[in-house]
């Protein structure tokens, strides 16, 4: 086809310099000349036009002109898709489908969890972020309490499983299958975090724990509790091993009646081995997020934005201080996830299982 636009092409080019050589010798009045050079362009910007179709046919195709006479389909790369609209619900929350979730085709696909939050804040974070996973964000109310309480039962935690597995059936993914998860939680979720690390039943790929300046802990003679501890310097363990990732952001607040989530972070270091490193405030800080879902939550002039102080690496465990002593920095490490912990969660899941 693109063989016969371009000889027609030609034929119109010649014709018109053909057409505009004539010479006044030659037996042809202006009248004749005229309309032989008016069907020369006719014929020119016709097979251009032609040309073009052509073009924006083959580029939306996305493939180059076949063989002629090859009728075999172009191949197709199946996959497997969901409806996205709105969102289901779970016990104690919803389930969202973010624009950069793709399970595979055979029906797995990876999920995070996220306890306590602005539900579209973590949705817009995910996709920003570029994570490839269903979301199921919990939010059961004020303070750790009620997230430890409800998921202190036996079960509750697989039932919320489940029902994410179920929710993906009703939209459109037939064999759904869970693969690798991640629990991740802002401020009082950790309390959610902390029972279900006690409380699961393993039935779950769970590989990663992210933590927004949340773990707050009781202080015992101005010691941490160990016991309170527990589940997550088993975790920091694990990490440190490398057997699983371990995120952690922390501000500076200092609550005074209990450890804030700067002296939880220090003793979880300590626990994995760890030590801190001075970071640069300017050249090691993470891009800014301005998220069309932070408008109204607060006033511009209140947004802060996240400037390192210092970090910890050791194995998969990563632990980044933040300065801050307000309620606005608080709220800088939710809006900011998908400047901080989420874009390594991305990038520990795009390297194949």
């Amino acid at each position: 086809m693109r063989a016969a636009v371009l000889g027609l092409v030609a034929c119109a080019c010649g014709l018109g310099t053909v057409s505009r050589s004539i010479s006044p010798e030659m037996k042809i009045d202006r009248e004749s000349a005229a309309s032989l050079l008016a069907l020369a362009d006719r014929a020119r910007d016709e097979a251009s036009n032609a040309t073009h179709a052509i073009d924006e046919l083959l580029f939306h195709r996305g493939t180059d002109e076949r063989p002629a006479g090859d009728d075999t389909p172009a191949p197709e790369t199946p996959k497997a898709d969901i409806r996205r609209d709105g969102h289901v619900s779970v016990p104690g929350g919803i389930l969202v489908f973010p624009s950069t979730f793709h399970p595979a085709e055979d029906g797995t696909y990876d999920l995070l969890i996220h306890f306590h939050g602005n539900t579209s804040v973590v949705r817009e974070s995910a996709e920003v972020a570029g994570l490839n996973a269903a979301v199921a964000i919990i939010n059961l109310g004020i303070g750790s309490a009620p997230y430890e309480e409800y998921y202190t039962v036996g079960g509750t935690y697989e039932e919320l499983l489940e029902a994410v597995d179920q929710g993906l059936r009703q939209r459109g993914l037939k064999n759904a299958t869970r693969g690798r998860v991640a629990l991740s939680a802002w401020s009082a979720g950790y309390g959610a975090i902390s029972s279900i690390m006690v409380s699961r039943r393993g039935v779950d790929d769970l590989d990663a724990v992210l933590i927004l300046d949340g773990i707050h802990g009781s202080l015992e003679d101005g010691k941490l509790n160990p016991l309170q501890m527990r589940p997550f310097s088993r975790v920091a363990e694990k990490a440190a091993k490398g057997e699983m990732y371990f995120g952690i952001t922390h501000s500076e607040i200092d609550p005074i009646a209990y450890a804030g989530t700067k002296i939880t972070a220090d003793y979880l270091i300590n626990a994995a081995g760890a030590e801190r490193h001075t970071l640069d405030p300017e050249l090691d800080a993470p891009k800014y997020l301005s998220l069309e879902s932070m408008k109204g939550a607060v006033s511009k002039r209140l947004e802060k934005s996240m400037v390192p102080v210092s970090e910890a690496r050791i194995g998969t465990m990563h632990v980044t201080g933040y300065r801050g002593e307000t309620k606005e920095h608080h709220m800088a490490h939710l809006f900011q996830m998908g400047a901080t912990l989420l874009p390594e969660l991305v990038a520990r899941w795009s390297v194949g299982r």
